[in-house]
């Protein structure tokens, strides 16, 4: 509630000017979208060496990691060697929208500010082509019985190999979620809907749309 003497609690007790701005629903929008930016930094643009931002080096990491994700354990230099041309572009692209300093290094800061910049707002076909094919190699690389469908069990490992959940329950809650009557009759997430999902996970600012349950438990997402 709000009176004319500031903010108001279900109580109708007076709300401090701190707690008014924190209780605010554009304040709480806010700080979902940066959340789900910081989860795109450790998920799909992961900081490999763990030194606080990203470089060609922990592109090239990626790069071996999605071939032998994709292959199960198994590895062909020519997947490798895909996966490396997918990962330095994209790294090139990322450098050329974020490194503002041109350091040869991208900081959480100037990552979410690029990102902001890039993808806000847009369908998949509208985002930037490195991006694009990194979240493709995602996909293959989630889907390991190799159907063209993320199952649950799949999700699962997925979340669970990620981040720490206390119950299956909070992961199932959010694989309900994600879902809608197509893919819940097709039996799991296509790549063209996962597609889908990373446009409205990265580039909504709503909090009601089945993207942000892309990644399992977040702040703000139930």
């Amino acid at each position: 509630a709000q009176g004319s003497g500031g903010a108001l609690d279900k109580n109708g007790t007076k709300l401090s000017d701190e707690m008014s701005k924190i209780c605010d629903p554009q304040f709480i929008k806010l700080i979902s979208c940066l959340i789900r930016l910081i989860v795109l930094f450790i998920t799909l643009i992961t900081d490999t060496d763990n030194n606080g931002y990203l470089d060609l080096k922990d592109f090239e990491n990626l790069a071996l990691r999605f071939t032998l994700l994709e292959l199960k354990g198994k590895y062909n230099p020519d997947s490798h060697q895909r996966n490396k041309e997918i990962m330095r572009n994209l790294w090139n692209e990322i450098a050329l929208l974020a490194d503002f300093n041109k350091d040869g290094q991208v900081t959480v800061t100037e990552l979410k500010d690029a990102i902001k910049d890039a993808c806000m707002a847009k369908k998949f076909d509208e985002l930037p082509e490195s991006l694009k094919c990194s979240i493709q190699s995602k996909f293959r690389s989630i889907d390991v019985d190799g159907d063209n469908l993320i199952s649950l069990e799949e999700y699962r490992i997925e979340i669970i190999n990620r981040s720490g959940c206390a119950t299956i329950d909070e992961i199932d809650y959010c694989w309900d979620k994600l879902l809608n009557d197509d893919d819940r009759k097709k039996g799991g997430i296509s790549l063209q809907r996962y597609q889908e999902l990373w446009a409205q996970f990265i580039g909504s600012t709503k909090d009601d749309v089945n993207g942000v349950y892309l990644f399992g438990p977040l702040p703000l997402s139930k």
